[in-house]
């Protein structure tokens, strides 16, 4: 390409970084805003070298296909469109940039001028607004409290063990578990006590679990566990190591609680399908381990046709 005068004075004078490249991917034409921005002592430092100086080394074998793509179809592409990636300075540092990219014909032959926009402030944006919608999001599924799955979460996870269960026959229980006497607590002894008692049955819940299973805080002093792909015989004894440790716990601290225990043993992916009925059958079963004496674990199951069993 012949540089006419009047295309390199126009590159200079508009107010973005700009560029202009062959077929060949060679930089033809490059303003010294351009330079500047990649860290080159002038514009002739970069004529005739191919446009890959500007791109990382991981980025530039794929970046010719898309220039060669480009030439292709002749698509121009707006500033705001979405075409951002990272360059890569003289020295090896990186920027994020944006370009507006378009197809232009000079004495015949084809060339793609390109309007570079530093994005950086962009990229640092939208990763300080992708942070704060993930942190929106752990809190819309945690207890402020403990720092467990709230009920919602909790839920959820249910209901992914329900389809679980239906596509591969994998049994699960849930457990609910509510502490006894723990009014009493709070009105002998304060909230913040309370509170701190909560926080102590969150952390040994989760001490006495098994690596993959779930603890949420449901409310108030009720606490839930989910136990994927464990039989009864194997949920009961990670129960009874919940129920030993607390109550150690409460010992050390001279608390005065316990704690009862009911658990749904779910295996059948016709009878176990519904979340709902589950819960309700293991919240009857803590609250029949409540009847009895408290600090125990009851069992229950679901009759085909809905109504909650006796525990056992």
């Amino acid at each position: 390409m012949k540089t006419d005068r009047t295309v390199a004075e126009l590159i200079e004078i508009i107010p973005d970084a700009a560029l202009i490249i062959n077929r060949h991917n060679r930089l033809v034409l490059v303003n010294q805003m351009l330079a500047d921005m990649f860290g080159y002592d002038s514009p002739k430092e970069m004529i005739g070298q191919p446009l890959n100086i500007l791109l990382p080394e991981a980025a530039r074998e794929m970046h010719g296909h898309h220039v060669a793509a480009f030439f292709a179809d002749g698509e121009s592409r707006p500033m705001g469109s979405g075409l951002r990636f990272f360059g890569q300075r003289k020295d090896g540092s990186t920027l994020y940039v944006e370009i507006m990219l378009s197809h232009v014909v000079f004495e015949n032959a084809h060339y793609a001028i390109a309007f570079v926009r530093d994005a950086t402030s962009y990229r640092v944006t939208e990763d300080r607004i992708r942070r704060e919608l993930e942190r929106e999001r752990i809190l819309a599924q945690t207890d402020h409290l403990t720092g467990l799955l709230n009920r919602r979460a909790f839920v959820r996870s249910l209901e992914g063990c329900i389809k679980e269960l239906q596509a591969n026959d994998r049994c699960f229980s849930v457990c609910f578990i509510d502490l006894d006497d723990f009014k009493q607590v709070n009105d002998n002894l304060g909230h913040d006590v309370g509170d701190r008692v909560l926080q102590q049955v969150a952390h040994v819940i989760e001490a006495s679990c098994r690596s993959h299973d779930l603890v949420a805080r449901i409310g108030g002093d009720e606490f839930a566990t989910l136990h994927t792909g464990a039989q009864l015989d194997d949920a009961m004894h990670v129960l009874e190591r919940i129920r030993e440790n607390l109550v150690k716990a409460f010992a050390r601290h001279e608390w005065p609680v316990t704690l009862s225990m009911g658990i749904c043993y779910c295996y059948d992916p016709m009878l176990h399908r519904d979340a709902s009925l589950i819960l309700r059958a293991a919240d009857k079963a803590m609250y029949e381990a409540k009847k009895q004496g408290k600090n125990q674990i009851k069992v229950a199951s679901i009759p085909v046709f809905g109504d909650l069993t006796e525990v056992s």
